[in-house]
C-alpha cells in the first residue's frame, strides 16, 4: 500500500520548499496572535501539526504551556523539539480529555486526507482535547482566492537548487494538487505531490459546529485583520467550545 502524501512530502526538503516560513517568521505571527488575543495570555496550547516548530518556540517564549505534535519525525528533529512535541496522527491525539485552553492549526495543516470523515474525525479529537470554554484557531487558505489566483507553474533556482511546481485544482475533489521536482546540483531529483482540500467559509463552518464547536470569529490573517471572501488570502476561524458552567 503506498504511504500517505503528506508522509513523503514533510521530509527534509519541505524545509528548503518553504524557506520563507522561517522561525523569524514564525516569531512574528506568534506576536500578531497574541496582540490580536488569538492566543491566550497563559495556559495551555496545543499546536497541532507544528511541523519544525516555528510557532510553538515562540509561544513557550512567551510563556505560554505550548505542545507540539506532527507526524514527520524529520521535521520534528529539524526543530529539535524533543520533550515539547510528540510525533504522532492528529486522528489519535495522545492527550486527554480537556487538556488544553487552545488548539492552533497553521499554514493550511487541515484538509490533508483523503476522506472528509478523517477531517471530521481531526476536529472531532480537537474538541475532545479542549477545555471548555477553549478555542480552536485553525488558518486555512480562502478558497475562492486561491482557486482564482493559482499559479500553474513556477520555477525557483538557488543556492544550485532548482524547485519546480506545477499546481492544478480538482473541482471534483475540490483539491489543490501541487507536483513538486526538486533537483540538487549534480544530484538525482526527487518528486513528490501534495493535495490539500479546500474548504469555502460555510462548509468549514459547518463541518467544525458538527463536532459541538461554535466559530465565533473568521479574520483575514492572523493578524486579525478583515475576513473578504473576494480579497483574502486567509481564513483565520476561531471556535470555542461550549462553557460546562
Amino acid at each position: 500500500m503506498d504511504e500517505p502524501w503528506y508522509v513523503r512530502a514533510f521530509a527534509s526538503e519541505y524545509l528548503e520548499l518553504y524557506h520563507h516560513r522561517s522561525p523569524v517568521q514564525g516569531r512574528q505571527q506568534v506576536q500578531q496572535m497574541l496582540a490580536a488575543a488569538l492566543l491566550p495570555k497563559s495556559g495551555r496550547v496545543l499546536d497541532l501539526c507544528c511541523g519544525a516548530g516555528r510557532h510553538l518556540q515562540p509561544m513557550r517564549a512567551a510563556g505560554l504551556r505550548a505542545w507540539g505534535l506532527d507526524l514527520s519525525q524529520p521535521l520534528l528533529a529539524a526543530g529539535e523539539l524533543a520533550g515539547i512535541a510528540v510525533r504522532a496522527d492528529a486522528l489519535a491525539i495522545p492527550f486527554a480529555d480537556a487538556t488544553f485552553d487552545c488548539v492552533t492549526n497553521l499554514f493550511s495543516s487541515f484538509g490533508y486526507f483523503p476522506s472528509d470523515d478523517a477531517h471530521r474525525a481531526v476536529l472531532a479529537e480537537v474538541a475532545r482535547v479542549l477545555a471548555p470554554g477553549g478555542r480552536l484557531v485553525l488558518d486555512h487558505m480562502n478558497a475562492v482566492v486561491t482557486v482564482r489566483d493559482l499559479e500553474p507553474v513556477s520555477v525557483e533556482q538557488r543556492d544550485g537548487l532548482t524547485l519546480r511546481q506545477t499546481r492544478r485544482y480538482d473541482s471534483q475533489s475540490r483539491r489543490v494538487i501541487k507536483e513538486v521536482e526538486y533537483i540538487p546540483h549534480g544530484l538525482p531529483p526527487r518528486h513528490w505531490h501534495e493535495s490539500v482540500r479546500l474548504f469555502e467559509p460555510a462548509e468549514l463552518d459547518a463541518f467544525i459546529s458538527r463536532v459541538g464547536l461554535s466559530v465565533v470569529a473568521r479574520f483575514g490573517d492572523l493578524d486579525a485583520s478583515v475576513f473578504k471572501e473576494s480579497t483574502s488570502n486567509r481564513q483565520v476561524v476561531v471556535a470555542q467550545k461550549p462553557d460546562s458552567t
